[in-house]
């Protein structure tokens, strides 16, 4: 149990906030924006971004899955459990890079009154 506990606290529950971020922002540019060839480069950006945010999921039960095997091996030595975390943390820091390189490719094709009508809350 304690071991379920901390693979929640300390890789989240996967990515189906940002998704659903994500499907929530598409509808906004197809509301938003004309269609046209910048609509269609702001929906490719999303379409990226939802691709990485899966990838990145699939990463993080890759992890979960390494972690619950070196915990429940009580032979495994604390070098094993540091080398998942640092590849674990070293995905999170690339994911996070790549997801903040997309958003700012997203605002290229994106003018600012319609940046301000697609994220209202920003």
């Amino acid at each position: 149990m304690l071991i379920a506990l901390l693979t929640i606290f300390f890789l989240g529950g996967g990515c189906t906030v940002m998704l659903r971020y994500i499907a929530d922002t598409k509808d906004n540019v197809k509301t938003v924006m004309v269609k046209d060839e910048l609509q269609h480069e702001a929906l490719a950006v999303l379409k990226a971004m939802k691709k990485r945010a899966n990838a990145q999921d699939k990463q993080v039960k890759r992890t979960e899955k390494g972690l619950k095997e070196l915990f429940e091996n009580h032979e495994s030595a604390a070098a094993e459990i540091d080398a998942v975390w640092a590849e674990h943390f070293a995905s999170m820091d690339q994911y996070n890079d790549d997801m903040l390189d997309l958003r700012f490719e997203l605002k290229e094709h994106v003018n600012s009154e319609e940046w301000e009508a697609i994220f209202p809350g920003d």
